[in-house]
């Protein structure tokens, strides 16, 4: 049985289950609360499913009642962290355990602000086995890793099996070029479907993921290979550009609205039927199973096409980690080895899957895991290329993304009809040229 630091009497537990900024910015942590005992300040990511929101409450909990500790669990949408992360570093007054993604880890990195938690990972692998390897990799800097793995996400082709086969297509694309074929065989307008539901709203962060893993599959980039010199205009870039301009403009494979949406675009216009394709995390397929059975059994899951380069699907990480200031640095590393404690860690898992997957390489082997639309959610974790590529993930990289210049430099190329990839690439390379200093 794995021991924690010293149990003692029960503790009282804050949970502000909000979906934004309520009720202080973790200035309590390293205070005192009840009886003159520490309080730990946990930011915790808004999960989709209520149950894993309800199970990190609970556990936290239970953490302060075994170490005679007050617990105050901040449950947050992730478009309220930055703010709310860029203030409390400011201040001092930070949480004791954040939930970040990996380019946020990245970028407090680089204003070193973050602890290192490599050890805790050791203890972490001892105790229940190893952590996949690239989930690590990508928080790795100068050989120390500044966030704990907690879960990952992968995005994967959605597709109508049903339209697929009436439209005379026996499987789904298995590259790009396959992917417009059928997009455009599936389109039509007077049924208001359309092959392809790909947005770029202002900010659209599934966009700016999925148009870099077309990228690099055209061997393209937005970075740099060695962290000096960018090297996103090139005749690959421009390719892969054109490639998706032709989609929306030539094709018109893509409902028009798609350029005003927000991250939850796609998933409504395939849930709603409008789109017979798209490219999200496994949030969609789990509403599905619950709400739409019928749309679900129709539904087939498949990883990203492939490239003239190769396939290359863009990761998707997510940590918790301990900024410098924290006044319990010890008990907020307990905490984040208590969260990850594979017997409670794997039901928590589970209630979120497919959306969430494990980060122990053994957890990915259970059951729920070999379900034809599970697999391909877990096969992807050690093929995920990070921000950076094709060099390693560096802070610039991750401002980069959080700046979602890519993305928006696309919105720009698909509205203006005048606008040539070749120029769209040219002033995507000069804004990222003045991210990276050259």
């Amino acid at each position: 049985m794995k021991t924690w630091i010293k149990k003692s009497v029960a503790v009282s537990l804050l949970t502000v289950l909000a979906a934004g900024c309520s009720g202080g910015n973790g200035g309590t942590a390293g205070g005192t609360g009840d009886g003159g005992k520490p309080t730990l300040t946990l930011w915790m990511k808004k999960q989709l499913f209520e149950d894993q929101n309800t199970m990190i409450a609970e556990r936290a909990k239970q953490f302060g009642e075994e170490n005679n500790v007050n617990v105050n669990v901040e449950i947050i949408a992730y478009e309220d962290f930055y703010p709310k992360w860029t203030a409390a570093i400011e201040s001092k007054s930070v949480p004791d355990v954040s939930f970040f993604g990996y380019q946020e880890i990245g970028q407090f990195y680089g204003k070193g602000v973050l602890e290192d938690l490599s050890g805790s990972i050791s203890e972490l692998e001892s105790a229940n086995g190893e952590i996949v390897a690239n989930t690590k990799k990508a928080v790795t800097f100068d050989g120390k890793q500044y966030g704990v793995p907690f879960w990952t996400e992968t995005q994967v082709l959605y597709y109508r099996k049903d339209l697929l086969e009436a439209a005379g297509f026996t499987a789904p694309p298995a590259t790009w070029e396959e992917f417009r074929e059928m997009a455009k065989a599936l389109t039509d307008t007077s049924k208001g479907l359309y092959g392809a539901g790909m947005g770029y709203g202002k900010g659209n962060s599934d966009a700016e993921f999925l148009t870099r893993g077309i990228i690099w599959s055209y061997g393209g980039s937005v970075d740099t290979e060695d962290g000096s010199d960018v090297i996103a205009d090139s005749p690959e870039t421009v390719q892969a550009a054109s490639f998706i301009r032709d989609i929306f403009m030539t094709d018109k494979s893509v409902p028009p609205s798609a350029l005003g949406w927000d991250d939850s675009g796609n998933n409504k216009a395939y849930l709603s039927g409008q789109a017979a394709m798209i490219f999200n995390t496994g949030s969609v397929l789990a509403s599905l199973k619950k709400d739409n059975p019928d749309l679900y059994e129709k539904t087939g899951i498949a990883p990203y096409p492939a490239g003239p380069k190769g396939q290359f699907i863009p990761g998707i990480s997510n940590y918790l980690g301990i900024f410098k200031d924290s006044k319990n640095k010890e008990l907020a590393q307990s905490l984040i080895e208590y969260l990850l404690d594979d017997e409670w860690y794997k039901t928590w898992i589970e209630k979120g899957a497919p959306l969430t997957a494990p980060v122990y390489a053994e957890l990915s082997k259970e059951p729920i895991w070999q379900d034809e639309k599970n697999k391909a959610f877990v096969e992807s974790v050690e093929g995920f290329y990070f921000l950076g590529h094709p060099g390693e993930y560096n802070p610039k990289a991750g401002e980069a993304f959080n700046l979602r210049i890519v993305n928006d430099m696309f919105q720009k190329l698909l509205l203006e009809p005048s606008y040539t990839p070749e120029a769209a690439v040219k002033e995507l390379d000069a804004k990222l040229q003045e991210i990276y200093g050259n």
